[in-house]
């Protein structure tokens, strides 16, 4: 089962004041999700979005007729946003007619999935150049380690906050939502210090099987002997390795046939490119089209 589908998941977005959780069940499956705006009063009315990590949980006898009614149930607790985005952590597709018939359209998007095996087996699906990086900076004298206060965590916070500013430009949750994974032991955060100084860092949560990268960053350009990001990656696969968990879920890759350095900085670790897509619902056409123009004119 996806993380974002589990009670732990729906009992901590519950918990946050920046967005109102929903839950919907039918016999025959459930999925959950949350309300998310911006800040602002114009922003926050043109951003009001519902959004369902992972996917519905769908048992493996429920018909075209269950996945409708569940879909259905979905749109109605969802009808205040103005759209409804599921993101596939699965490939629904022998499901796909069924959400296009029920006002969901397809949007092509990527993933990488990287397998945890072994060691050995990690590091030899790298590229070459992934694994000079990786020797390079267990030279360099960089560690990686979990975040163990809340300040080291506020210092990872402004690192990424500042990386969404300057070039990620995409929503991104307020101190809250980071202060509370911590504090609620559903995330942990791999940090790699240099000098005593946080250089990158990744929010992660799991399951006992997948470890999913939630938000990363690294200060790559300025430390480029240490490679903060790379190092992240690497030790996240081998601290899966050591848990017993077979996949670390990258937690997305772009849009097919569109240029994506995030998408090759990814794929340089050996994982499986899959396009899972996601399924969105327009529920209020004309606020969304508005919405669009408003969002960009106003970021």
């Amino acid at each position: 089962m996806s993380f974002f589908q589990s009670d732990i998941a729906y009992k901590f977005y519950s918990s946050l004041k920046c967005v109102k959780t929903f839950k919907v069940t039918t016999d025959k499956g459930y999925v959950q999700g949350y309300i998310q705006q911006e800040n602002g009063l114009l922003k926050g009315f043109f951003s009001r979005r519902a959004i369902v990590l992972g996917g519905p949980v769908l048992y493996p006898d429920a018909t075209e007729e269950d996945v409708t009614k569940l879909l259905q149930k979905l749109k109605q607790a969802t009808k205040s946003a103005i759209y409804t985005e599921i993101r596939a952590e699965k490939d629904y597709s022998e499901y796909k007619d069924i959400f296009l018939n029920a006002g969901f359209r397809y949007h092509p998007h990527l993933n990488v999935l990287i397998e945890c095996d072994t060691i050995d087996k990690a590091f030899n699906r790298m590229d070459e150049n992934r694994k000079r990086q990786i020797k390079k900076a267990d030279e360099s004298g960089v560690i990686c380690r979990f975040a163990s206060s809340i300040d080291e965590v506020k210092a990872f916070y402004c690192l990424l906050k500042n990386h969404y500013k300057k070039k990620v430009k995409k929503p991104l949750f307020t101190w809250e939502f980071f202060e509370k994974m911590f504090t609620s032991g559903v995330g942990k955060y791999l940090l790699a210090v240099k000098d005593d100084k946080i250089i990158g860092g990744m929010l992660q949560v799991s399951t006992d099987d997948t470890v999913y990268d939630y938000y990363a960053c690294g200060l790559d350009a300025e430390y480029q002997a240490e490679s903060p990001s790379a190092t992240i990656y690497w030790n996240t696969i081998k601290n899966a390795i050591e848990h017993g968990q077979t996949t670390f879920d990258t937690m997305g890759a772009g849009t097919p046939g569109v240029p994506y350095g995030v998408r090759d900085f990814k794929l340089r670790f050996g994982g499986e490119l899959v396009e899972f897509g996601r399924y969105i619902c327009i529920n209020k056409p004309i606020l969304y089209k508005l919405g669009c123009l408003a969002i960009k004119i106003i970021s």
